[in-house]
Parts: structure tokens; C-alpha cells; sequence
């Protein structure tokens, strides 16, 4: 008798939950974040008070990893995913609520609470559905979510501002955008209510160790410092794009995101096939050049097309890259304790989202009356991708090293 072998697939309802959220989070956040600079500044607030503004609630997210990280192990999974969206529920309408610095401030301190928990919890119950072979795989397929919204929201947000800013006028466009998003999360509540993320027992959760072991996953650290100067340099996309297209004087600019986002709907599943077949370092050496070329290709802009060609080779570039971090930060640990290599992930990730548009403000402040700030901003951007290969250089014996460790412990 012939035995026909079962394939594994990632297709499961926790996973496809996983996905919608991600999708979600990823658009409402996608609306909002490229509008947060210009916001800031129509609130009164001067360039570095943009640029700490701008990455506050990533910065805020940093210093609550240390509570995420245990919480993560220790608390239901479900009960998080609906805390944590339901939360983005409140916070996008505190934000239409208010229109002065001091209150816009709380609300991003809010913000960041949230942050701190719905990407490595994310990460964690979908890595959890997955089969161990298709790890890499399923990582990638979550980026489709973050891809789509990452080619709808920009524009959608944008949109958004004009009509509320013609029929409530100025700053109408803003709050408009504000309960837009609050209205997403509230779709988002739907597929936290339905997953079912895996349960550890009792024991394994006591064999996790005490909480401050929990915090951060020593293995997973030279992982997550890359993913962080990556993140540095993604980060000034999301924040600067359309300051930057005011000043070169572009038109059209939120088809960059368009054709961004596009871009990682290919890259991120086959990059993800490819991690799985040849390990995650592969990944990343190409990434790393690809994104260079995008950044050196903004800097020298002359027209909006040269722009566009840029998105082509920044999301080939960091579609690449990122789920190969991910991957190996996750299989960095074995699977009880996923949840702790995953906020060591996204240590790296939220603070590079908040020095990047941080350090930002303060390259535009001293360069703003050249009239070339926002390019010179690009200019800066390569710096830290340069570093990120730098140090996955040092420590790539040794992170291939405990990847191949910890795939022999758990069979």
C-alpha cells in the first residue's frame, strides 16, 4: 500500500485572523502615520518638535517592552488581541478629539501603548499556527497584509484630508482621517474575536522562567539590532515622503506608497519561500544593496519618476530583508518562548521607528534653509543600513550557529 505524504500548509483560521488584523492595524496606521509630520506642524509645532512627535509613540513602545515581553508569555493571547485593537478603537478617536500639541502628545503616548503589543503579538499567535518547515513562508504571507494596506492607505488618507478639509475646513481633513481609521479598528475586532491562538500549559509557561526572563531573548538580540537600524531607515518613508515631494515640488507622490506597497505584495511571499529554502542571512545581503540603491535614487531625484523607480527598489529591498529578520529572531528560541524572541524583534523595530524620524527632525532643522533638507535627509538614510551590514557581518556565524541549535532541540 502506498502512503501518500500529507502536506503541510499554513492555511489555518488563526492564521487568516492573523492576516486580516495585520491588514487592518497596517491600513489604519498606513492612513495616519505619513500625515502625523504635517499634523504636527499644523498644530504649530516647530521641525524637531515634528520629528520627536513624529516617532513618539514608537519611542514609547520601546520603553514598555519590558512589560509586553512577559505579558506575552504569561497572559491569554486572545484577550490581548481584543485589549490591544480595541484600544486602537480609543485611541484614533482621542486623536479627532483634540487639536492642541499638549493633548495630541497624550494621545501618541496612548498610541505607543498600544504598539508596544500588537506586532510582536501578531508575530507570536501566527508563528504559533504555523508548521516549523513553513515558518518562513507564513512570515511572508503576513506581509501581504501590511502591503496591502501599505498601497491603500496613503492614498486613501490623503484623500481623506482633501474632502474633509473642502467640507469641514482646515483641519477637517485630519479628524476626518482620525475616525476613518478609528472605524477600521473597530472591523478589527471581528477576526481577534474569532482566532484561536495555541494555549501553553502550565508547565511550560513555569519552565519560561520568572518575567525579567522574558524581556529580552539574548539570541535574538544581534537579529534585532539589524532589524533595528533597517527600521531606521524604513521609518523616514512613512514619515517624510510627503514633506519631501512639497519641497522637490512633485506631484503624485502617493503613488510611491502605491507602487511600494505593490512591490511587497510580490517580494514578501516569495522572499519568504526563499528564507525557508536557503536560510535567513541569504536574504538579507541583497536586501540591504537593493534598499541603498532606493535611498541614493531619492537623494538625487530630478523627477517624481526617478521617485517611483526608487519604491520599486526600496520595497524589493526591505520586502526582502525584514521577513528573514523575523524569521530568524523567531527561530532563534523555541516555541514556548517565541513570544519573548519576537518583542527582542520588535525592541529593535520600535526603537528604530522612533530614532529614525527622531534623528529626522534634527538633520531637516539644520539643513532647512537650503532648500534641499528632505533630500539631504535621504542622503543620511544609507547610514544605518550600512551598519546593519556591518554587524549581521560579525554575527552571522553565530546566528546561523543557533538557528541550526535550536531547530536540533526541538526535533
Amino acid at each position: 500500500m502506498v502512503i501518500e505524504e500529507q502536506k503541510t500548509t499554513v492555511w489555518n483560521r488563526t492564521f487568516i485572523c492573523m492576516m486580516l488584523c495585520q491588514l487592518f492595524i497596517g491600513l489604519s496606521q498606513s492612513m495616519v502615520n505619513p500625515l502625523v509630520s504635517s499634523y504636527a506642524a499644523f498644530l504649530g509645532a516647530g521641525a524637531r518638535l515634528v520629528g520627536l512627535l513624529t516617532g513618539l509613540y514608537f519611542g514609547v513602545s520601546v520603553a514598555l517592552r519590558p512589560v509586553a515581553g512577559p505579558a506575552l508569555v504569561r497572559l491569554d493571547k486572545k484577550a490581548l488581541l481584543i485589549f490591544t485593537f480595541g484600544m486602537g478603537v480609543i485611541v484614533n478617536i482621542l486623536y479627532a478629539s483634540f487639536d492642541s500639541i499638549p493633548t495630541f502628545i497624550v494621545s501618541r503616548v496612548l498610541h505607543g501603548v498600544q504598539f508596544s503589543l500588537v506586532g510582536s503579538l501578531l508575530l507570536t499567535v501566527a508563528g504559533d499556527s504555523l508548521p516549523q518547515e513553513k515558518l518562513g513562508s507564513g512570515i511572508g504571507l503576513m506581509g501581504i497584509g501590511n502591503a496591502l494596506s501599505l498601497s491603500l492607505g496613503p492614498s486613501i488618507g490623503l484623500a481623506i484630508r482633501a474632502w474633509g478639509d473642502a467640507t469641514f475646513g482646515p483641519g477637517g481633513g485630519y479628524k476626518a482621517i482620525f475616525y476613518a481609521a478609528s472605524g477600521i479598528m473597530v472591523l478589527s475586532l471581528i477576526p481577534c474575536f474569532l482566532a484561536r491562538p495555541k494555549k501553553h500549559t502550565k508547565e511550560e509557561i513555569a519552565a519560561a522562567g520568572t518575567w525579567y526572563k522574558n524581556i529580552i531573548a539574548l539570541p535574538s538580540v544581534p537579529t534585532a539590532v539589524c532589524n533595528m537600524f533597517f527600521a531606521m531607515a524604513f521609518s523616514l518613508f512613512n514619515a517624510y515622503m510627503v514633506p519631501y515631494a512639497a519641497e522637490k515640488g512633485f506631484s503624485g507622490i502617493s503613488l510611491f506608497f502605491t507602487i511600494y506597497a505593490v512591490m511587497l505584495l510580490f517580494s514578501r511571499p516569495i522572499s519568504g519561500r526563499l528564507t525557508d529554502k536557503y536560510g535567513p542571512t541569504a536574504l538579507i545581503y541583497p536586501g540591504a544593496a537593493l534598499l541603498l540603491v532606493g535611498f541614493l535614487l531619492i537623494w538625487r531625484a530630478q523627477s517624481i519618476t526617478t521617485v517611483y523607480i526608487a519604491a520599486v527598489f526600496a520595497s524589493l529591498g526591505y520586502g526582502s530583508a525584514y521577513p528573514a529578520f523575523q524569521m530568524a529572531c523567531l527561530q532563534s528560541m523555541p516555541p514556548v518562548r517565541r513570544g519573548v524572541a519576537s518583542n527582542t524583534n520588535y525592541f529593535g523595530v520600535d526603537f528604530g521607528l522612533f530614532i529614525g524620524p527622531t534623528l529626522g527632525g534634527f538633520v531637516i532643522s539644520h539643513y532647512m534653509d537650503t532648500g534641499h533638507a528632505y533630500s539631504t535627509l535621504y542622503l543620511f538614510g544609507i547610514e544605518p543600513i550600512l551598519c546593519a551590514v556591518v554587524i549581521l557581518t560579525v554575527f552571522k556565524k553565530y546566528i546561523e550557529r543557533r538557528l541550526k541549535e535550536v531547530a536540533e532541540m526541538c526535533g
